[in-house]
């Protein structure tokens, strides 16, 4: 074991004390930790599991916590505090890429280059957790998906209320800022396809969709379908669905409630429709 890994190992042990205090604040210490650098694990229990590759590290605070880190230069980070039915995990798969899940039932994963997921909030339960993925597939670059601040509602198929935001293929922005379902609605955003971004801010039961990889986001979108150069967004708005398809179409939506169904807004063609109004 060279000196290298172990001095690597003491150094991440105190990054992850050093992030326990920053996250969990006023919740308390966590009971578990564990530290991976370059394959080299330590600490394993209440739960927390952190494994490696070469040249990578993965970190996990807290019980039931699960990060892995596989790849070149890529990491992972879980932290959570969390009962024995809740889960928060980090997965980051490729070369210079980062996944950091915070807070209960949190769900952060890359798969590709360069990508970036970032999940923070409460999810409902382990098996729906706030959710933020960053590529889909290995040759998926340059992607950032940010989901910070909300919550998913329900545990069972019947109920659940998914809260999760996805950026795949090559260099797309998917973010969500403090958006969460509504009663009746799920929140979806992403950005699939080339050079996209889709946002949601402060609006619940959105989905806001530059591109559609989710099935039944958009009616008149068939699943799978990508798009180049677009934008869709939504502000402080609920249950709306906002669809842009490049290129160059930009969908928006600003302080309106119920813009879905007929009333959707939606753009394919290069210009602009905001709250249905359309240019040119």
């Amino acid at each position: 074991m060279s000196m290298n890994k172990v001095t690597g190992g003491v150094l991440l042990g105190a990054v992850a004390s050093g992030l326990a205090a920053t996250a969990l604040g006023g919740a308390g210490a966590a009971s578990a930790t564990c530290a991976s650098i370059s394959g080299l694990s330590a600490g394993s229990s209440g739960g927390s599991t952190c494994t490696s590759t070469p040249t990578s590290f993965a970190i996990g605070i807290g019980d039931n916590t699960t990060a892995i880190a596989n790849g070149l230069f890529t990491g992972a980070i879980a932290v959570g505090d969390n009962g024995a039915n809740d889960a928060t995990r980090a997965a980051s798969t490729g070369a210079f890429s980062l996944a950091l899940a915070l807070g209960k039932n949190t769900f952060a994963v890359t798969n590709g280059n360069l990508n970036l997921a970032v999940a923070q909030g409460q999810g409902a339960s382990k098996d729906n957790p706030v959710s933020a993925q960053a590529g889909l597939t290995p040759g998926d670059n340059l992607n950032v998906a940010l989901n910070l601040g909300g919550t998913s509602t329900g545990t069972t198929v019947r109920d659940a209320k998914i809260n999760g935001v996805l950026a795949a293929g090559q260099g797309n922005l998917a973010a969500n800022i403090g958006g969460s379902p509504s009663a009746t609605r799920s929140l979806i955003v992403q950005a699939y396809g080339t050079g996209n971004a889709a946002l949601n801010v402060g609006g619940n039961g959105n989905f806001v969709s530059a591109g559609a990889f989710f099935p039944g986001t958009e009616p008149g979108i068939p699943q799978g379908t990508k798009s180049t150069l677009g934008l869709a967004f939504n502000a402080l708005g609920n249950d709306n669905t906002v669809t842009a398809v490049g290129p160059l179409a930009i969908a928006g939506a600003i302080g309106k409630d119920g813009l879905n169904g007929a009333n959707r807004v939606i753009r394919t063609t290069p210009g602009l429709n905001i709250n249905g109004n359309s240019i040119p």
